[in-house]
């Protein structure tokens, strides 16, 4: 890992998370809960029981999440001891700080799910084939990799991919496919993210970010010919092993 990544994780949360979000704390966690129940919840196992492990999972609240819906054989792992630190102190359980790799590589258990939030961008191309590679290894056959990254084809994607020093890559629903294709995995399918109306605001928001999406279709339809495409600043990719 470079010595600038290496310094820039261990220190993540006083110099990056903290900066953006402020103190993070349950009642913060609780409050994204809607979110992740409309980005993420429709591509839950069915199966409470489930094994999932969540990659990068900062200060735990994926897992805090999970645990609420009653997935309790869920575990989290990070790299950034900062991170899995302020998780265990807010009462997080089955937090870990460990290398994904080394992790990924040495484990026993075959998971029915694995997440991977603001992870895969963080590492270079090469890199990102061989943890495709090791991900895929760790799912039960069937299983599934949820994944969330920056969207290349997104509207305002920059001050996302750039917004973090250690980003290395953005996707398209296109390069997904193309890298799962060639690590293992057998399809793919990715949704936008976007404002959630979860309230009267929110709603508002929503409704006006669904008109300017119309609009993208429509001169995307007057350039290319097709007016397929996703433009959030970040897409989630569901993948089957």
């Amino acid at each position: 890992m470079d010595k600038y990544k290496q310094s820039i994780y261990e220190n993540y949360i006083s110099t990056h998370n903290k900066t953006l979000y402020g103190e993070n704390s349950l009642d913060k966690v609780r409050a994204y809960f809607p979110v992740q129940n409309r980005y993420y919840g429709p591509h839950l196992p069915k199966n409470k029981d489930a094994a999932i492990l969540e990659i990068g999972c900062g200060d735990g609240g994926g897992v805090y999440w999970l645990h609420s819906l009653g997935y309790k054989n869920t575990q989290g792992i990070d790299y950034s001891g900062e991170q899995v630190d302020k998780g265990k102190s807010m009462g997080i359980p089955n937090l870990e700080c460990a290398d994904l790799n080394v992790y990924l590589s040495e484990n026993k258990t075959q998971y029915d799910l694995i997440i991977a939030k603001d992870v895969i961008e963080h590492f270079t191309r090469d890199e990102v084939f061989d943890i495709m590679r090791l991900v895929c290894k760790n799912l039960k056959p069937g299983g599934h990799f949820m994944m969330q990254v920056p969207n290349g084809q997104g509207l305002f994607y920059s001050s996302v991919f750039y917004g973090d020093y250690t980003h290395e890559m953005a996707y398209t629903p296109n390069s997904v496919n193309q890298v799962i294709l060639n690590t293992g995995f057998k399809s793919s399918r990715c949704y936008p993210t976007g404002p959630v109306p979860k309230g009267f605001v929110a709603t508002i928001r929503y409704l006006l970010w669904m008109y300017k999406v119309a609009t993208l279709r429509f001169w995307k339809m007057v350039e290319t010919g097709s007016s397929k495409g996703i433009f959030t600043q970040n897409i989630i990719a569901v993948i089957e092993k």
